[in-house]
């Protein structure tokens, strides 16, 4: 589905989609409990249904908001993860805990995004094999039985946190040691945050150290799956390119780093105001400046549109791991921007913007079917001097099935068409 949208200000009160992020930590810990489980707004996305589905065939019993475990496959399964790194990445040890063979596909750019981790701390201590050229399709076979794992910091947050799940139920005690740089670092301390929710303890004494004591039990839980700064932020964005926007039921207290966004908005001139579980953005004349991304990568498609309109210009520095998502951010917002009209220089692991007054109209740009390029593309239409196509729009219900229908709530002015 390609959608143009006319360039309109948008305005009102929205309220934030659940967090994909906690959704995937806080289905995957209920599945590994012992007993049933109840989590109150659970995202309804791709990516979740993906990690329904494989958890499902692992042994979990999922009905709408009730999850009964554990895990325990009685026989080899095939798992499609669909596009989702968070489901593959944290599924691959889990598992990997069983003496049964459990294959992996995958869609889209998903057999391409790197594993090298998994198959280099694996083997030869479980049976890992890849099946072709890529990553995906790959049969793994354990039983995991736990031990000393050291990784990179550098290449993603998710393969920590999959360890962090399965190294609890291993027979021996483990440790993770994470090499710097650890990027990302505050995804890891949300599953940290859920894991202890579910009665699993970690001991992080040590720096860069998680030590994990083997044969712990997963214990029921009953959770409320918080909003996401991350999706909030397109519509923060929005509010201070248009009209004021306030977006509620976010957490002020959040450990999802990307509620660093409200410091950011504010650093560029932003006018944002806090009250209670709601945060509003005025219309801002903002400022361009450098924004280090090693920590908060998903935020960086929003921000850049930003700082497409910002007085001066900005850096995008340690940007690297964009060009390991669902497509390569850094090259798909190159081609955003420069579409627009915005002068862009993008280096391998940095981009630098420079400010224009509106963005060009009567273009079309390319999603490159990644949910955060499209929904970052439909917020720059606000400045645009006419109407944008958006191809393939239906890749936001990846992470945001709703943000058609929150984007038309706000005023937006949007034709379809079905290819």
């Amino acid at each position: 589905m390609d959608i143009t949208l006319m360039p309109v200000t948008l305005e009102g009160t929205i309220k934030g989609i659940a967090s994909k992020s906690f959704s995937h930590r806080a289905l995957i810990g209920a599945a590994l409990a012992e007993g049933s489980s109840t989590l109150d707004n659970l995202l309804g996305a791709a990516d979740i249904d993906a990690s329904r589905r494989a958890l499902k065939q692992l042994g979990a019993t999922i009905d709408n908001q009730q999850i009964e475990g554990p895990l325990g496959p009685e026989s080899g399964v095939t798992i499609n993860a669909g596009e989702s790194g968070s489901t593959l990445r944290f599924l691959i040890p889990i598992a990997a805990l069983f003496d049964v063979a459990v294959r992996f596909e995958g869609e889209g750019k998903l057999p391409e995004r790197p594993l090298d981790i998994y198959e280099n701390i694996f083997t030869p201590e479980i049976h890992y094999e890849r099946h072709g050229p890529n990553h995906l399709p790959l049969t793994i076979k354990g039983p995991l039985q736990g031990g000393r794992y050291v990784v990179p910091g550098h290449v993603s947050s998710q393969f920590i946190s999959g360890l962090l799940f399965a190294l609890p139920l291993a027979k021996k005690d483990s440790v993770i040691e994470v090499q710097e740089p650890f990027e990302s670092k505050s995804y890891v301390n949300l599953t940290l945050s859920t894991l202890k929710r579910f009665g699993i303890d970690i001991d992080r004494s040590v720096p860069r150290q998680y030590r994990i004591k083997g044969n712990q039990q997963y214990k029921p839980a009953k959770l409320d799956v918080e909003a996401d700064y991350s999706q909030a932020a397109f519509w923060l964005v929005a509010g201070m390119m248009g009209e004021t926007i306030t977006v509620e039921g976010l957490n002020p207290e959040s450990l999802q780093g990307d509620r660093k966004v409200l410091e950011i908005l504010t650093s560029m001139n932003g006018h944002i105001e806090l009250f209670g579980h709601s945060v509003r953005a005025h219309p801002s004349k903002t400022m361009g400046k450098t924004i280090d991304l090693s920590q908060i990568p998903d935020l960086g498609p929003v921000l850049m549109v930003l700082a497409a309109v910002s007085t001066g210009k900005s850096r995008f520095i340690n940007a690297g791991r964009l060009r390991l998502k669902e497509s390569d951010r850094l090259y798909a917002m190159q081609t955003t921007l420069e579409t627009l009209g915005v002068p862009v220089k993008t280096h391998e692991t940095s981009m630098e913007i420079t400010g224009v007054k509106s963005l060009k109209g009567n273009v079309t740009i390319d999603s490159f079917n990644d949910h955060r390029v499209a929904m970052a593309a439909a917020i720059a239409s606000i400045k645009a001097d006419g109407p944008i196509t958006i191809t393939n729009f239906e890749c936001t219900e990846k992470s945001y099935p709703t943000f058609l229908k929150d984007l038309i709530s706000l005023g937006a002015n949007i034709k379809e068409r079905e290819k």
